[in-house]
């Protein structure tokens, strides 16, 4: 199901239609066969001449107005003013009159009050009340007023000399405008006519000049307004209609290919003509593809993406069969294969005029499944990444090799990473790839220095931003899937880590003898090929367990022996619940499954066989249905690492009892504890072979001897010397 999931999902990534060659561009070199036209087609132009000659067809039209009506009826706007003005004559009169009788009684004068703001509210303007009081000097006579009325209307007739249309003449690029008179289209010069604002203006400036009260000049203004009349109405749709009809009439395209004509030849530099031929093929393409030919070229995808995925599960299968029973790393896989997938699908998605192709960051995933899993494991998923990153982006397959060359450089270089900062130095290697590949091909096909710049720049970038997007990814990988990398074991090897303070401090016997076991079976597992960060991690966390009861274990009794007050079946049974105490310890502070095992395994199914020979002599010839009773729940030890910890358990404390330990006497010990531990088939289900244990033996002997090396002997002084 994982596997079938990520199949559809990279799938239904794939663009459309396979392009052509989806980064060929102006100077590039067509590195393909000569490409002959199976059908006749026209030659699109670019997408930004055929805009730019659509603006120039638009620019071109003549806004559509409407002679207004409204303003041919308004003709007699000349009495209208006289209307308005008369109302202000009244209305200032009655105001001097109410002023003059303040003394009249507070009724009457709320009445007269009244009726002048009923009065007021007539008029087709508003005024301030500094601007009705301006209207006493303007209006306080027949002269006066005839004055006021002939500024106003000498106003008007300045903005009347010319026609007035009703939008701003800033949003007309034509030059002219036209309307239809008489069903007979005429045009104007836009010199020739004024806008509102113009009028407005105009008329402000005059009043402003003429009037040294700006109270007497707004109430002109605001009068005269009322009488400014565009003489033109734009007709929107009439004029969109217009436009329409002109851009439609513009050709989309320039030119013809010809079925069996060649578009372009092999080796051929692509000018800008060969280009729109290639994206006019492309576009016919495209729109020619049927429902049958899309279900078809949907098939073929599924097939090679389940191909890709097939070899990688053949792969796990055989070479790693761990991964493959695991669901959670196969997931992680499938994560990552999806999450480089969708990085190529969006560099096709954004349509930028640059190599974005070359920052889908594929070297991330190289970093990650390095540390996670291994080298071989990384290598064999990034080549079925480059292959599927190429394949997403309709074919690209230029960009695999650089991808590739990246990626396998940065394998190398995390391959025995020991600290998280060292992630950082990857970003050499990754560059050292790009370059190299970009460049070899760059030069290989003649391509234009300013691609290969470009191509490098991206790649640059890529190079950078790597190992930050890797480091990010990998905690969250750690923590989501709980995967144990050998970052995390090295980070669990601090002696500050809680519970290994917590053992040393209540158990140092038994933190003693971790420490020990630890060096024995990292050099093991070195000679071997086993992970040695893995082994010795896994000897610091075997014996947790005994936290709980620390002082029923030999390396921790300073005096008295608790065990001589209980028979020999209750002491097995606190001794062998140290492994049951120390996993559920473990799963308390979220060990690694990894580290767990150590646990359970590092004693398999053995007898706790000075409990058991105890039992024995005390109770005569002991009946072996009992004997579960005295043996580890298990179970055996399933991986090397764990085979070589359980050999190292029991070689450090048997070795540890030897008096005056020699080389000849250690080896005797240490080949009779491996030949006891392989006869009792506690080594059947590791993969440890002979040849493991004999290496094993002479590292375990090496690192003994080391340990217990003869010391001088420093003669005795007299208390006198002394």
């Amino acid at each position: 199901m994982i596997g079938l999931v990520t199949i559809i999902l990279i799938t239904l990534m794939f663009p459309k239609t396979e392009t052509i060659e989806t980064d060929y561009v102006t100077g590039m070199v067509w590195s393909k066969e000569d490409l002959i036209a199976p059908f006749s087609f026209p030659v699109y132009k670019s997408e930004n001449v055929y805009k730019k000659e659509i603006e120039e067809a638009r620019s071109k039209v003549y806004p559509v107005f409407d002679v207004n009506n409204v303003k041919l009826q308004n003709s007699n706007w000349l009495d209208s003013l006289n209307a308005q003005i008369a109302k202000l004559i009244k209305i200032n009169s009655y105001s001097i009159e109410l002023e003059k009788e303040k003394s009249l009684p507070e009724e009457k004068r709320t009445t007269s009050e009244q009726t002048l703001n009923n009065l007021k509210s007539g008029l087709s303007i508003t005024l301030t009340e500094a601007e009705w009081n301006s209207l006493k000097s303007l209006l306080n006579n027949d002269a006066s007023s005839d004055a006021f009325k002939k500024k106003i209307i000498q106003s008007l007739n300045q903005v009347n000399d010319k026609k007035i249309i009703d939008i701003s003449k800033s949003k007309i690029t034509a030059g002219k405008i036209s309307f239809i008179r008489n069903k007979v289209e005429e045009t104007i010069d836009l010199q020739e006519v004024r806008d509102e604002n113009e009028a407005k203006q105009i008329i402000t400036n005059d009043l402003n000049t003429y009037y040294k009260n700006p109270e007497q000049a707004s109430v002109s203004l605001k009068l005269a307004i009322l009488y400014i009349y565009p003489d033109y109405i734009y007709d929107d749709a009439e004029t969109q209609k217009i436009l329409t009809s002109v851009t439609e009439a513009v050709p989309k395209t320039f030119g013809f290919v010809r079925q069996n004509e060649r578009i372009i030849s092999k080796h051929e530099p692509i000018s800008e003509a060969a280009k729109l031929k290639l994206e006019s093929y492309k576009k016919i393409r495209n729109e020619q593809m049927g429902t049958s030919d899309f279900f078809q070229q949907q098939t073929g995808r599924f097939l090679f993406v389940s191909l890709m995925i097939f070899l990688l599960v053949i792969f796990l299968y055989k070479m790693r069969k761990a991964i493959f029973d695991d669901n959670l790393k196969l997931i992680l896989i499938s994560t990552i294969l999806l999450f480089q997938c969708v990085l190529s699908y969006l560099s096709l998605q954004l349509i930028i005029n640059y190599p974005i192709e070359y920052i889908i960051f594929v070297p991330v995933a190289a970093m990650l499944l390095t540390i996670i899993f291994d080298s071989r494991v990384a290598v064999y998923i990034i080549m079925v990444i480059c292959i599927l990153v190429s394949a997403v982006r309709g074919g690209d397959y230029d960009i695999l090799i650089p991808n590739f060359a990246a990626s396998v450089l940065v394998v190398y270089s995390v391959r025995d990473i020991k600290k998280r900062s060292q992630m950082f130095v990857s970003m050499i290697y990754i560059l050292i790839g790009f370059f190299a590949a970009i460049i070899a091909i760059g030069l290989e096909r003649y391509d234009d220095i300013n691609i290969i710049k470009s191509q490098l720049i991206s790649a640059g970038i890529n190079a950078v931003l790597s190992p930050i997007l890797a480091y990010g990814l990998l905690i969250f990988y750690e923590k989501v899937f709980r995967v144990a990398t050998d970052l995390v074991f090295l980070e669990l090897s601090d002696f500050n880590y809680p519970l290994l303070r917590e053992l040393s401090s209540k158990a140092p016997g038994t933190f003693h003898h971790s420490i020990i076991m630890g060096n024995l079976s990292e050099q093991a597992a070195k000679e071997i090929g086993a992970n040695q960060i893995l082994a010795r991690v896994g000897c610091y966390y075997h014996d947790i367990g005994k936290l709980a009861n620390p002082d029923y274990f030999v390396e921790n009794q300073m005096d008295s022996n608790k065990h001589e007050d209980l028979n020999p079946s209750l002491s097995a049974k606190m001794i062998i619940a140290h492994v049951k105490n120390g996993i559920k310890l473990a799963e308390k502070y979220r060990l690694p499954k990894e580290i767990i095992n150590f646990i359970p395994m590092h004693h398999g199914t053995n007898l706790v066989s000075y409990f058991y020979a105890k039992a024995r002599t005390e109770e005569g010839e002991l009946d072996t249905s009992h004997e579960y009773i005295y043996r580890y729940p298990g179970p055996k030890p399933q991986t090397k690492e764990t085979g070589i910890v359980m050999l190292a358990d029991s070689v450090e404390a048997a070795t540890r009892s030897i008096e005056d330990p020699t080389p000849a006497k250690l080896e005797t010990q240490i080949n009779e504890i491996i030949r006891a531990r392989f006869l009792d088939g506690e080594l059947d289900e590791c993969d440890l072979t002979l040849k493991d244990l004999t290496k094993i033996k002479q590292s375990f002997l090496k690192t003994i001897v080391g340990i217990h090396h003869h010391r001088i002997k420093y003669p005795e002084t007299s208390d006198d010397e002394e």
